[in-house]
């Protein structure tokens, strides 16, 4: 099913989770000079106005990223995410992950995109060969117009040792839970250091179909390696428990938060993502 557009959704609350952990990684493998190759499955446009018409519709961007933004107390921990995210607002703009990517990496290392929707490829690779912001030490992506799984499986592991992956399907079809988990696990096996990061949604009607994937997931990682770093990061800005008050299927399907799992979890990820998380409770829980 291609019927996603995240163009509804940037900087929500998810994006804004995700976000945070994804330049906390970019900013972690960035501290050493060797160069290290990054896949990211599921990347949507890459790029997104703050005034379009379906956000504008939704109103999640003005709940989300515009209203952290409006925050006086922000900590020191959501520093670069946000002090990178002004750049892009203050243009109008909101950054998918390709392109907090693209200007956090650099020039010498390697990223891989991936997008099968054929609008969504189409302005990705506008935004990617025609950026907002141009430097000469950006990162050049290949860009691929290929099913994320199938892409993902066939180009691991890199050349390079050292790397990352950001797994982001929609979550429209029951098989996008088995499949991450699926994925993970064969990804992990055959290139057992890299940082593997999954978001996922907190739907009340997938409950089961999710915390089994996070199982299988943890499981499979654990028995390759049982003293590997797991974060799980949790944002809910709705209470759980207000989506079952009723049989309104709108309630019922609402997402109530998200969350990251990230395997191989750099150094104080766990520790101060749950500073993060937090704070941003306290800014959007409703």
């Amino acid at each position: 099913m291609l019927s996603y557009q995240h163009a509804y959704h940037a900087g929500n609350h998810a994006d804004i989770l995700k976000h945070y952990v994804l330049t906390f990684v970019l900013n972690s493998l960035n501290k050493k000079e060797k160069p290290y190759a990054f896949f990211d499955t599921h990347s949507g446009s890459g790029l997104y106005n703050l005034f379009d018409s379906r956000l504008q519709k939704t109103g999640e961007g003005q709940k989300g990223i515009e209203k952290l933004l409006k925050q006086k107390d922000i900590p020191g921990e959501l520093s670069l995410y946000v002090s990178l995210v002004k750049k892009y607002a203050a243009k109008g703009m909101y950054p998918g992950s390709p392109e907090i990517e693209r200007v956090l990496m650099r020039s010498y290392d390697s990223l891989i995109l991936s997008e099968l929707h054929p609008q969504e490829i189409i302005n990705l690779k506008n935004n990617m060969t025609q950026p907002l912001f141009e430097s000469k030490g950006f990162c050049q992506p290949k860009i691929h117009n290929r099913n994320g799984w199938e892409m993902l499986k066939a180009l691991t592991p890199p050349p390079q040792k050292r790397g990352a992956v950001l797994i982001d399907p929609s979550y429209e079809e029951t098989a996008d839970y088995e499949d991450a988990a699926k994925t993970i696990y064969e990804v992990h096996k055959k290139w057992s250091n890299a940082i593997i990061m999954l978001w996922y949604p907190l739907l009340v009607h997938r409950e089961n179909e999710i915390e089994k994937m996070l199982d299988d997931i943890n499981e499979a990682a654990r028995y390759d390696n049982a003293n590997i770093e797991i974060s799980n990061l949790q944002l809910c800005v709705y209470s759980r428990d207000s989506s079952t008050e009723n049989e309104n299927l709108q309630n019922k399907t609402r997402l109530y938060g998200s969350g990251m799992l990230v395997l191989n979890s750099p150094w104080k990820l766990l520790e101060e993502g749950n500073l993060v998380t937090d704070y941003l409770k306290k800014v959007f829980y409703n």
